[in-house]
């Protein structure tokens, strides 16, 4: 057997064990699909594994032209949805159960990110060293109107009520921090940090509030429940290069940057800069990839016991009936790789070959005694 076959098949099973990439094979050369995904932020980094998916070919390859639409002002992502002007969308958790419990017709399907990137921050020399929700009792923590009630929550589940919550602008909030008008303030943790310390020169302090009893997820793909009943395979397959994407992107972080930077972000964006979306992606990668979930994957449990906290701090107003009617997650079955369909003439349909580890291990060892 050749040394470039045994080291082929090195590569593929070392792959395939460790990621749990399904290997999907498209079956028919037939015209590409046409569907969209409204994003909830511009164009960055954070949606690293739907521009993955896209440059690297493997959304086309799974049959779907995919256009990418960026947040713009007055666009509710999930309503686009509901509405039937995008086929995805992406949201935090809070957001999509308040739309469902006042009967929008959506699913949640998939997650990029299985916690919510809510935190502090706080100077590293500041009045308080960042790191436990308890340095903070006596002091005060500024916030925007929207991380009001998720201090509550998180003071409320850790039981400190002595933690002064104002509310704050975005604006100079920096400022004022080091000014000690305040010990902490909000932070997007996957973001924010980064901008202190181009412009500032100093690396914050930074406390994720999913560490201390905040579980919503972010980023979570929506789907119409129209577009489940009537184009669920295609759901699964574009689900499927989207995670692929994903792990594409956390492999090789300074390239995806430099790709998401000079095919995606616009010339005029604040994100037009590979340094910082190479540091973006090194600050998701522990919500995208989380030990004992496997990528993508929404916990129905983790899921339902987040919104009932929400509903407890008023988060939310209200709860739909059954929480489990509000996920669709079969529709998610993990990572997929689509191989080229060009000139390829097989049979019709859509064929999806699924390697346990146990094989990959067993015919890797075959393999190894072979070369």
């Amino acid at each position: 057997m050749t040394a470039n076959l045994c080291s082929s098949f090195f590569i593929f099973g070392m792959l395939s064990w460790h990621t749990g990439v399904t290997m999907a094979s498209c079956a028919e050369n037939s015209p590409l699909v046409n569907m969209s995904f409204q994003l909830d932020w511009r164009f960055n980094a954070q949606f690293a594994g739907i521009f993955m998916a896209d440059a690297s070919g493997n959304m086309t390859k799974a049959g779907v032209n995919l256009e990418i639409r960026p947040w713009e002002d007055g666009i509710n992502a999930i309503d686009e949805v509901a509405e039937g002007r995008a086929d995805f969308a992406c949201a935090e958790q809070n957001l999509i159960i308040a739309a469902q419990a006042a009967g929008s017709p959506v699913k949640a399907v998939a997650t990029m990110f299985q916690f919510s990137p809510y935190g502090l921050m706080a100077p590293p020399d500041g009045a308080v060293e960042l790191t436990s929700l308890e340095a903070l009792e006596g002091f005060s923590v500024g916030v925007h109107v929207d991380g009001i009630k998720v201090m509550e929550l998180v003071k409320g589940v850790n039981g400190l009520a002595d933690i002064n919550v104002t509310e704050i602008p975005y604006a100079d909030k920096w400022d004022r921090v080091v000014r000690g008008e305040m010990a902490a303030v909000q932070c997007y943790v996957i973001d924010e940090p980064i901008g202190v310390h181009t412009n500032y020169g100093v690396q914050p302090m930074v406390l994720r509030l999913s560490d201390h009893g905040l579980l919503s997820t972010a980023q979570t793909i929506v789907v119409s429940e129209e577009t489940l009943e009537s184009r669920g395979d295609l759901v699964t397959k574009v689900l499927g290069a989207i995670f692929q994407g994903w792990i594409v992107a956390l492999a090789d972080k300074p390239t995806a940057a430099a790709i998401i930077v000079n095919d995606y972000v616009p010339d005029d964006s604040v994100y037009k800069d590979i340094a910082y979306q190479t540091a973006t992606l090194e600050l998701l990668e522990p919500y995208v990839l989380v030990e004992g979930r496997p990528i993508g994957v929404i916990d129905p449990e983790v899921w339902a016991n987040a919104a009932e906290l929400m509903l407890e701090y008023g988060i939310v107003n209200s709860l739909p009936d059954d929480l489990s009617s509000t996920l669709a997650i079969e529709y998610y079955n993990g990572p997929l790789v689509f191989e080229d369909c060009n000139d390829q003439p097989t049979a019709a349909g859509f064929r999806v070959v699924v390697l346990s580890n146990a094989f990959v291990v067993a015919i890797f060892l075959l393999f190894q005694f072979l070369c």
